[in-house]
């Protein structure tokens, strides 16, 4: 009877780390496999995903999905953001998430004078809030949202700076993506890392698979009971 408690407990614990986990683009196999560039001009360049630029209006925002087997729900989704050395930081660096398809999700901007959050719908852009917090474009920078339910908290470089919230919630669940509004000079991405309840690691995504993570090891232990 304990042999067979302990199997179950197992079980559980392995049905835990299979809908639980972490996926990952570094960009560093110099390739975009994985996403489905929307719109605009998109290109791997020395392990970054760059938007080429072009000065596409809010209809044609570019963007690009990744398109896991997965949806995001609630968790975390951390980016680094670079704004071209020539840009004048008009530009607007977004993450997007909770996409139910390619023109209708949420929105986190990043301008050199803001951060804001708002929704993505038919392809158009509108505002649910933003604070005014100057950036220094010269630099990247790591934007990390933390997503429950209806409220997004963002963090610039570790440190929270704003927490927003959509009363309607809007969208529940949906795929994650990139865009820029206002895409007058390239913005360059990198490290993609997005966790969450039914997140796990797929190909053909720049990341490493460890045979010999929990996983395995939880697999290990059932075997031997």
């Amino acid at each position: 009877m304990g042999k067979i408690l302990t199997s179950c407990c197992c079980l559980l614990l392995l049905s835990s780390f299979v809908y639980a986990g972490e996926c990952k683009d570094d960009f560093e196999d110099g390739n975009a496999a994985g996403w489905t560039e929307v719109s605009g001009d998109w290109e791997v360049q020395e392990g970054d995903y760059v938007q080429l630029g072009g000065g596409m209006n809010v209809m044609g925002v570019p963007r690009t999905i990744i398109q896991s087997p997965w949806e995001f729900s609630d968790g975390t989704i951390e980016v680094t953001i670079a704004f071209d050395k020539r840009s004048d930081g008009t530009e607007l660096p977004t993450i997007l998430y909770r996409m139910i398809d390619d023109d209708n999700g949420y929105a986190f901007r990043v301008g050199s004078d803001t951060l804001e959050m708002g929704r993505f719908q038919n392809g158009q852009y509108s505002n649910i809030r933003g604070d005014a917090f100057p950036i220094d474009i010269g630099k990247p920078c790591r934007i990390k949202l933390e997503i429950q339910g209806m409220f997004t908290k963002a963090y610039y470089n570790d440190v929270v700076k704003i927490r927003v919230g959509d009363l309607e919630e809007t969208f529940k669940k949906g795929k994650v993506g990139l865009a820029v509004f206002d895409a007058n000079r390239p913005i360059y991405f990198d490290d993609v890392i997005i966790n969450g309840a039914e997140v796990f690691p797929f190909p053909p995504l720049s990341q490493k698979v460890d045979p010999g993570g929990k996983l395995a090891s939880v697999w290990g232990e059932i075997k031997t009971l």
